[in-house]
């Protein structure tokens, strides 16, 4: 009896050492599968095929997946810089998730090489390609020494001191959505160095914009540090008499709304000061019948095309397609019994006692019925009796709020249908006269040819206080000049589909959409291959862009640049 199980212990032992033998093997065909299946969907530029081919290779997880990913991903990096499409859709996300799961000591080490030989403050541009390394980095939940190269390159002191890579760090902690970094962004807010409030803003916009995202978390103390801290630094700025940007202020408010659910704006420090006390005592928000006073957000700006700008330095983006000469179908009436828009956010945390997310909801309703009447009671005044075209609609309401800006605001004035302008040459400053002249000058637009929707939020992306060239900078998301002085809020308005880019030639390619029309030859022109790029050239300025819609027009893009933004999305299609 002893030796017949002897036998069969030997007989299963010599099984398993022979599957264990065949496992690498397996994983080695699985990979070589999913690559051949990759490179297949490649050429058909088919999203949905190319992300399971990377889950694929994730799944194979092979000394090899990894190398070709990386090698992948380091393609699209420089098909983005030579301002090609790079990869389609959600294939990139796919494939930095796909990184992530290679989080073995040897993966780690090769990725966290790839960050930190970098040099971002001499190559701006090497920044987004430090983003994707830590965001890899960053989903790796479970590894150390992943950790502490993410939290390395938050707190690299070199000197000069790097923004760049404080924001790549920032942002992909943002998108990993990992509260483990609560203390090491909030230590951000701490350092001392003026330059991040006053000329590197982007530096305070992602430490918010992160926060908003990764403090809003079951765990009390997350919330509390970060409340605390942000409450600390605005007393600061109070103390020195620091004029704070409005555009920080904004990302600031919207960062303890999703925290707290209180709309106050971050220069209430004694409010958020005694909110973080009754928070940490007591485990939960609290109420607020005895808290200090509170101010709630920065005054409102005048609405345009019903949507509030963010921030001093506005751009306006309209679409001059021919198009936009076709009969306008919405009118006020139709406008008026829409529901309330409001700007992208995460929301905020349901609070556990009924009555005050009732007050909450309220209040929020509130607000959300005040813009929308504020934004209505703009649209009253344009004459729309003679309106007739959506051409028409929008040289009228952008007279309008030109004309109503406030004295000192900046704005510029780009125009697009297949060639890209910026009237206005670059930024001018709102004063009487200056107001005057572009408010006639709007009344006298006229529509050209085809939609450029790419090149329109790419000028826009460009103004900044050196002026505006046509096509320069190739990398507005990290150059010097558009980070410091460019947009705060991109107003975007198109009635259409993109049917043409910068780098388009001629008109005859066959439109994938349907439908007999043709679209140019270059790239950048379907919805699938703008809003990604959009997405990565705003991926540290946090540039907010409102999106308006006239008509039919290509709703999934508009979408996604405003949920990605941080902007609201303005539906005005009617097919009354």
């Amino acid at each position: 009896m002893r030796s017949a199980s002897t036998r069969l212990f030997s007989i299963l032992f010599v099984a398993a050492l022979f599957l264990l033998a065949q496992a690498p093997i397996v994983a080695q065909d699985a990979f070589k599968d999913a690559k051949k299946d990759f490179e297949s969907a490649r050429k058909e530029n088919s999203p949905t095929k190319m992300g399971r081919a990377i889950e694929g290779m994730a799944g194979a997880k092979t000394p090899e997946a990894r190398d070709y990913l990386l090698g992948v991903l380091a393609e699209d990096q420089k098909d983005r810089k030579n301002k090609k499409p790079g990869l389609p859709g959600d294939v990139r996300k796919k494939l930095l998730m796909a990184l992530s799961t290679f989080s073995d000591d040897e993966s780690v080490s090769k990725i966290g090489e790839a960050v930190l030989k970098i040099d971002s403050l001499k190559d701006p541009a090497s920044a987004l390609d430090q983003f994707d390394f830590l965001l890899a980095l960053v989903r790796m939940k479970e590894s150390a020494p992943a950790q502490q190269v993410v939290t390395n390159a938050l707190s690299f002191a070199g000197k000069p001191a790097n923004p760049y890579i404080k924001c790549a760090a920032l942002e992909a902690i943002r998108q990993g959505g990992d509260s483990r970094y609560v203390d090491a962004v909030v230590a951000v807010m701490k350092e001392d160095n003026k330059e991040w409030w006053t000329k590197w803003k982007i530096v305070p916009i992602n430490v918010f914009a992160c926060l908003e995202a990764i403090a809003q978390t079951d765990e009390n103390e997350a919330t509390v540090k970060a409340v605390e801290a942000t409450a600390d630094l605005a007393k600061l700025w109070e103390d020195d008499k620091m004029v704070v940007d409005d555009r920080v202020r904004y990302f600031a408010g919207r960062m303890l709304k999703a925290l707290s659910g209180e709309n106050a704006d971050i220069m209430s420090w004694q409010f958020w000061k005694w909110w973080a006390l009754q928070k940490k005592s007591l485990g939960k928000a609290p109420k607020i019948d005895k808290a200090p006073k509170k101010q709630e957000q920065t005054k409102a700006k005048p609405p345009v095309f019903n949507v509030a700008p963010v921030g001093k330095r506005f751009v306006f983006s309209l679409d001059m397609s021919l198009s936009m000469n076709m009969p306008l179908k919405i009118d006020l009436p139709e406008i008026e019994k829409r529901p309330p828009q409001r700007p992208s956010t995460g929301g905020h945390k349901k609070e556990a006692d009924p009555e005050e997310e009732k007050r909450r909801e309220e209040e929020e309703k509130r607000i959300a019925e005040a813009e929308k009447k504020r934004g209505i009671d703009a649209l009253k005044k344009l004459p729309w009796q003679t309106i007739s075209t959506k051409l028409e609609l929008a040289r009228e309401e952008l007279a309008r709020a030109i004309s109503e800006l406030e004295d000192g605001t900046i704005f510029a004035i780009v125009l697009w249908s297949t060639e890209v302008e910026c009237i206005t040459g670059g930024w001018v400053k709102a004063d009487a006269a200056s107001k005057a002249k572009w408010s006639k000058a709007a009344k006298e637009i006229e529509a050209v040819a085809l939609t450029n929707m790419h090149g329109g939020l790419m000028g826009g992306l460009r103004v900044s206080d050196k002026g505006y060239k046509d096509g320069q900078p190739a990398e507005p998301s990290v150059d010097p000049d558009c980070v410091i002085s460019g947009a705060d809020c991109i107003v975007f308005l198109t009635d259409g589909w993109g049917s043409w880019s910068d780098d388009s030639n001629t008109q005859s390619v066959d439109d994938p959409r349907g439908g007999t029309g043709k679209i140019g030859d270059g790239t950048h022109i379907l919805g699938p291959e703008i809003w990604p790029a959009i997405a990565r050239q705003n991926l540290f300025r946090k540039v907010v862009i409102h999106c308006i819609g006239i008509g039919n027009h290509d709703k999934d893009c508009l979408k996604h640049i405003a949920k990605d933004s941080g902007g609201t999305y303005i539906d005005w299609y009617f097919d009354g």
